[in-house]
Protein backbone atom coordinates (compact mmCIF):
# COMPACT_ATOMS: atom_id res chain seq x y z
CA UNK A 1 0.00 0.00 0.00
CA UNK A 2 1.21 3.47 -1.09
CA UNK A 3 0.74 6.25 1.35
CA UNK A 4 0.14 9.83 -0.63
CA UNK A 5 2.02 12.59 1.24
CA UNK A 6 -1.45 14.34 1.09
CA UNK A 7 -2.72 11.73 3.68
CA UNK A 8 0.33 12.39 6.10
CA UNK A 9 -1.14 12.08 9.23
CA UNK A 10 -0.65 15.48 10.96
CA UNK A 11 0.84 16.47 14.70
CA UNK A 12 -1.87 16.77 17.30
CA UNK A 13 0.80 18.68 19.61
CA UNK A 14 4.04 19.07 20.42
CA UNK A 15 4.93 20.00 24.39
CA UNK A 16 8.89 21.05 25.04
CA UNK A 17 10.38 20.85 27.95
CA UNK A 18 13.80 22.64 30.00
CA UNK A 19 15.44 19.56 31.53
CA UNK A 20 18.32 22.18 32.90
CA UNK A 21 17.51 23.31 35.57
CA UNK A 22 15.38 26.47 34.14
CA UNK A 23 11.35 25.91 34.30
CA UNK A 24 10.06 26.55 31.55
CA UNK A 25 7.26 24.41 29.13
CA UNK A 26 5.60 25.14 26.05
CA UNK A 27 2.94 23.22 24.45
CA UNK A 28 1.75 24.07 20.47
CA UNK A 29 0.85 22.39 17.31
CA UNK A 30 2.72 22.51 14.93
CA UNK A 31 6.63 22.16 14.06
CA UNK A 32 6.99 26.15 13.45
CA UNK A 33 5.97 27.25 16.08
CA UNK A 34 8.23 24.58 18.52
CA UNK A 35 10.94 26.25 16.19
CA UNK A 36 10.22 29.65 17.08
CA UNK A 37 10.45 28.48 21.17
CA UNK A 38 13.48 26.70 20.74
CA UNK A 39 15.22 29.70 19.33
CA UNK A 40 14.05 31.79 22.14
CA UNK A 41 15.08 29.61 24.41
CA UNK A 42 18.62 29.04 23.01
CA UNK A 43 19.24 33.01 23.02
CA UNK A 44 18.45 33.08 27.06
CA UNK A 45 21.23 30.11 27.37
CA UNK A 46 24.40 31.45 29.00
CA UNK A 47 27.33 31.83 26.82
CA UNK A 48 29.53 29.08 27.90
CA UNK A 49 26.46 26.55 28.88
CA UNK A 50 24.29 24.18 27.25
CA UNK A 51 21.10 24.11 27.57
CA UNK A 52 18.36 20.88 27.48
CA UNK A 53 14.81 20.10 26.27
CA UNK A 54 12.72 17.24 26.29
CA UNK A 55 10.59 17.33 22.82
CA UNK A 56 7.01 15.03 22.64
CA UNK A 57 5.17 14.97 19.51
CA UNK A 58 1.77 14.04 19.45
CA UNK A 59 -0.22 12.78 16.33
CA UNK A 60 -3.17 12.78 15.70
CA UNK A 61 -3.46 9.09 15.88
CA UNK A 62 -2.02 8.71 19.42
CA UNK A 63 1.93 7.72 17.86
CA UNK A 64 3.87 9.41 20.40
CA UNK A 65 8.13 10.42 19.42
CA UNK A 66 10.01 11.71 22.04
CA UNK A 67 13.64 12.86 22.25
CA UNK A 68 16.20 15.79 24.18
CA UNK A 69 17.31 18.55 22.37
CA UNK A 70 20.28 20.34 22.98
CA UNK A 71 20.68 24.20 22.75
CA UNK A 72 23.38 26.71 22.29
CA UNK A 73 23.29 30.53 21.81
CA UNK A 74 25.36 30.29 18.91
CA UNK A 75 21.71 28.83 17.37
CA UNK A 76 20.28 30.85 15.53
CA UNK A 77 18.10 28.90 13.16
CA UNK A 78 16.55 25.87 14.11
CA UNK A 79 14.86 23.10 12.34
CA UNK A 80 13.22 20.41 14.17
CA UNK A 81 11.44 19.11 11.82
CA UNK A 82 14.86 18.34 9.42
CA UNK A 83 16.37 17.17 12.83
CA UNK A 84 14.16 14.47 13.36
CA UNK A 85 14.32 13.34 9.83
CA UNK A 86 18.12 13.23 9.89
CA UNK A 87 17.58 11.29 13.30
CA UNK A 88 14.87 8.44 11.77
CA UNK A 89 17.52 8.42 8.87
CA UNK A 90 20.24 8.13 11.00
CA UNK A 91 18.40 4.68 12.62
CA UNK A 92 17.79 2.84 10.16
CA UNK A 93 21.03 3.40 8.82
CA UNK A 94 23.41 0.23 9.12
CA UNK A 95 26.00 2.16 11.32
CA UNK A 96 25.09 1.77 14.43
CA UNK A 97 27.74 3.53 16.49
CA UNK A 98 26.83 6.44 18.98
CA UNK A 99 29.26 8.47 17.83
CA UNK A 100 28.64 9.35 14.41
CA UNK A 101 24.86 8.89 14.81
CA UNK A 102 25.10 12.01 16.81
CA UNK A 103 27.41 13.88 14.45
CA UNK A 104 24.89 13.34 11.30
CA UNK A 105 21.64 14.09 13.35
CA UNK A 106 22.80 17.86 15.29
CA UNK A 107 21.60 18.33 18.46
CA UNK A 108 19.31 15.66 19.22
CA UNK A 109 21.38 14.19 22.29
CA UNK A 110 18.83 10.61 22.74
CA UNK A 111 15.45 9.72 21.03
CA UNK A 112 13.08 7.10 22.23
CA UNK A 113 12.18 4.13 19.98
CA UNK A 114 8.87 4.77 18.29
CA UNK A 115 5.44 2.74 20.05
CA UNK A 116 4.82 1.16 16.94
CA UNK A 117 6.97 -1.37 14.57
CA UNK A 118 7.41 0.88 11.96
CA UNK A 119 10.59 0.89 9.52
CA UNK A 120 12.01 4.33 9.81
CA UNK A 121 10.50 4.28 5.95
CA UNK A 122 7.39 3.69 6.77
CA UNK A 123 7.13 6.31 9.42
CA UNK A 124 8.68 8.83 7.40
CA UNK A 125 5.93 8.32 4.78
CA UNK A 126 3.12 8.28 7.30
CA UNK A 127 3.75 10.92 9.76
CA UNK A 128 4.02 14.52 9.04
CA UNK A 129 7.58 15.75 9.96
Amino acid sequence: MVIDPCDKIDIARIIVERIDGVVAQARVSTLGLANTVLERWASDVPEAGEGQCQIQIIFEDGFQYRSQFGLSRSQKRISLAKVLRQQLTAMASPDTSQRKRKDRTGPITTIEQPTLPLTVDAMLARYDI
